[in-house]
């Protein structure tokens, strides 16, 4: 099975390479391929980039060769699939990996990822994929390694256990702070709750104001068989998603819509 790494921390992210050195203990991954931003692409969504030429830079890391682009998470995904990679006669990529990201993407969060959109785009073209992040509590001790065994564990089950085409998991590591280890695993949908939102005013000399979003994960109230709570308790969860944008009961309730147009 050929694999597409990709995040949105950028290719020198201390997750991504965890996640990479990880995946090599995969026995049914037979090659991992690496495509990611340049730089730091965090809550750029599915964002992608049009206008512009983008610059993609071959890259020799620790852990492997790998591609810099110049662009979003899923112009990465959408530049390896196009040929980036430049081997026509190559096996295609089977599944796309997106992460490690550095916190947790739970929640209404999903929409505002960067790795998330890039495993969305994989959907897109018909490929399962699987996005993983860490939830991170003392940001000075992040726990990479430990996360990534964990991670790759869940990932390989996710295969194991059959992907389909198309298909979007969305995985989520708990803190492991102070020694602490997942003390399970759930397949959970993810909370459709709002995320809080609080922001650090700044007056500035001219009279205008900077405001500067807090870090945290804050969701007020949210159900306690979702994603959120059972990251909260430690759990790794595991989220299939799609992404059928269409309201298909106000499809069915306008159905005579058309008769109220004008000829």
């Amino acid at each position: 099975m050929r694999v597409l790494l990709t995040n949105d921390d950028g290719i020198d992210a201390p997750g991504l390479a965890a996640l990479r050195r990880a995946l090599d203990g995969v026995a049914a991954f037979t090659r991992i391929d690496v495509v990611a931003p340049a730089k730091v692409q965090s809550a750029t969504s599915h964002a992608v980039t049009f206008h512009r030429p983008i610059r993609v830079e071959p890259r020799d890391l620790p852990w492997g060769r790998g591609f810099a682009v110049d662009g979003r998470p899923a112009d990465c995904v959408k530049l390896a699939l196009a040929g980036v990679l430049h081997e026509p006669d190559a096996t295609p990529v089977d599944l796309v990996v997106s992460g490690m990201n550095a916190g947790a993407n739970v929640g209404i969060n999903v929409l505002y990822s960067g790795t998330v959109g890039a495993a969305r785009e994989a959907t897109f073209e018909g490929l399962p994929a699987i996005a993983v992040s860490l939830h991170i509590g003392d940001w000075d001790h992040d726990h990479w390694d430990r996360a990534a065994e964990h991670a790759a564990d869940t990932v390989r089950a996710t295969v194991d256990h059959g992907i389909d085409p198309g298909t979007l998991v969305n995985v989520n590591v708990p803190v492991l702070d102070g020694g602490a280890e997942p003390v399970g695993t759930r397949v959970c949908p993810v909370a459709a709750t709002p995320m809080v939102s609080g922001y650090d005013r700044e007056a500035l000399p001219d009279g205008t104001h900077t405001y500067t979003a807090h870090r945290g994960m804050d969701f007020g109230s949210y159900a306690p068989d979702t994603d959120v709570a059972f990251l909260f308790d430690k759990f790794i969860t595991v989220s299939p998603l799609h992404f059928d944008l269409t309201c298909r009961d106000t499809l069915t309730k306008w159905a005579d819509f058309a008769g109220a147009t004008h000829a």
